[in-house]
């Protein structure tokens, strides 16, 4: 009885062995992949970063290109290209606000 049940721990050993063995086969991939994600969420941050300053910037040139010149300078020009032109500051100061409901 005495042999059976030293049999018994050493295949209880064993077993536990095994167990240890195959257990630090799993944690140890369950580590590469947690990497592996982590690597990809850096990535997918950086990108995102990246995305929303360029949207950023977008938004700054937008702001920027919907400045209109003013309806005197615009006036100058017009008469400067067509002399006879019968526009006058009022017109030009009207379709700068067609010009901004257009856009805004």
């Amino acid at each position: 009885m005495l042999e059976t049940s030293a049999n018994k721990i050493k295949e209880v050993e064993a077993d536990r062995a095994k167990l240890l063995e195959s257990s630090t086969v799993v944690t140890n991939k369950l580590r590469e992949e947690l990497q592996k994600v982590r690597s990809q969420l850096a990535t997918e941050l950086a990108d995102r970063e990246e995305v929303e300053t360029q949207l950023s910037d977008l938004r700054q040139k937008s702001v920027t290109a919907s400045e209109l010149p003013e309806a005197a300078d615009l006036l100058n020009q017009l008469k400067g290209r067509r002399k006879k032109s019968k526009a006058d500051l009022a017109d030009i100061d009207a379709i700068l606000g067609l010009l901004a409901d257009h856009n805004g």
